[in-house]
């Protein structure tokens, strides 16, 4: 073998010794979410990780199992070949928003505002309309939206 030829064997050969090892250090090394971060990782920094580290890697971006929602449907849809998954999740946030987020989240807040005001002033008007009705106060002569003949009926 030449002199070139070696220098790129060796480190590749290297690099498999030190994937096998890792593997066979401990049993979360062999999780196949671990295996496919430490592939992403470059291999001096992979061979740095502690089983512990490994552990709360997995635990934060591993799996979402462990996440509860106060509304959680999943299912499945489909026929003839073809499926589709409904996921329905709701529950509340606890990541950090993106400025886009952040944005969207703001205008959900105007409009919920502006939609709870409206609601509630239009429960006030028509409390003092009825108010005004059962106190016989007749601001309109020959006028009526005829709400309290209708209930009062």
């Amino acid at each position: 073998m030449t002199e070139p030829q070696r220098r790129i064997t060796e480190p590749q050969n290297e690099r498999i010794e030190a994937k096998q090892s890792l593997n066979e250090v401990g049993s979360l090394r062999r999780d196949p979410f671990i295996r496919s971060f430490l592939e992403k990782v470059p291999d001096d920094v992979g061979a740095t990780f502690t089983e512990s580290q490994l552990l709360q890697v997995k635990l934060m971006y591993g799996t979402r199992g462990k996440a509860s929602h106060a509304v959680d449907i999943r299912t499945v849809m489909g026929g003839f070949g073809w499926n589709y998954y409904l996921v329905l999740l709701f529950g509340r946030n606890r990541r950090e928003l993106s400025k886009a987020e952040q944005t969207a989240a703001n205008a959900w807040r105007v409009v919920l505002l502006l939609v709870g005001t409206f609601a509630l002033f239009s429960m006030a008007v028509v409390a003092l309309y009825l108010l005004k009705s059962f106190a016989g106060i007749d601001l309109l002569p020959k006028f009526s939206f005829g709400l309290w003949s209708w209930l009062s009926s």
